[in-house]
C-alpha cells in the first residue's frame, strides 16, 4: 500500500530553501513517521491474538527421533507473537524517504490471516487499518510538516534580523 500527496510541492519547496537537503529529509521522515503513528496502533489492535499460551510442535532431527528422544520437541508459545512483530521502519525510496510497517519473519503465518486460505476465512487486519486512517494520515503529514516549514521560516526570519542588526551597529 503506498499514496502520495499532492499540492505539498509549495510547502517542499519552502523547507528546501530554508533548510539543507540531509536536514529536509529527517524533517521529512519524522513528519511521515508521525502521521503513520494511528495506521501502526490501530494495526496491532487489530491483529488477532491467542486467547491463552499453546505449544508450538518442531520435529526435531532425525538423529534424535530415531533414538526416540527429540529433544525440544515442543515449545510454549506466549499469545501476542503476531502484534509484537508489527514494526515500522524508515527506509529510502527513489532518492526519497519513506516509512514503511511490516511484519517481521517470525510471524510469517500473518498472510494467512489476512487473506485467508482455501480452509480459514480470511480475517484481515492490516488493510482494513489502512483504509480507515490513510486521510488522517494525510492530514496529520501536512499539519506537522507545515509546522516544520513554519519553524524554520521563523529561525530564517531570526537569522536575517540579526544579520540586518549587527549591519546597522
Amino acid at each position: 500500500f503506498d499514496f502520495k500527496i499532492e499540492g505539498l510541492s509549495e510547502l517542499t519547496e519552502q523547507l528546501r530553501s530554508l533548510e539543507k537537503l540531509g536536514k529536509q529529509k529527517q524533517l521529512t521522515q519524522n513528519a511521515l513517521f508521525y502521521a503513520s503513528q494511528p495506521i501502526f496502533d490501530d494495526i496491532k489492535a487489530r491483529a488477532p491474538r491467542a486467547e491463552k499460551a499453546y505449544y508450538r510442535y518442531y520435529r526435531g532431527s532425525l538423529r534424535q527421533r530415531l533414538r526416540g528422544n527429540p529433544k525440544n520437541s515442543r515449545k510454549l508459545k506466549r499469545p501476542g507473537t503476531l502484534r509484537r512483530s508489527i514494526a515500522r521502519k524508515r527506509i529510502r525510496v527513489d532518492g526519497g524517504v519513506a516509512v514503511a510497517i511490516y511484519i517481521k519473519p517470525k510471524a510469517f503465518y500473518y498472510r494467512f490471516i489476512e487473506r485467508g486460505t482455501p480452509t480459514i476465512p480470511a480475517i484481515p487486519f492490516v488493510l482494513p487499518a489502512y483504509e480507515h486512517f490513510k486521510e488522517a494520515a494525510v492530514e496529520r503529514f501536512r499539519l506537522r510538516y507545515g509546522e516544520y516549514v513554519q519553524a524554520a521560516f521563523e529561525r530564517k526570519q531570526i537569522r536575517i534580523e540579526q544579520e540586518f542588526e549587527d549591519a546597522r551597529e
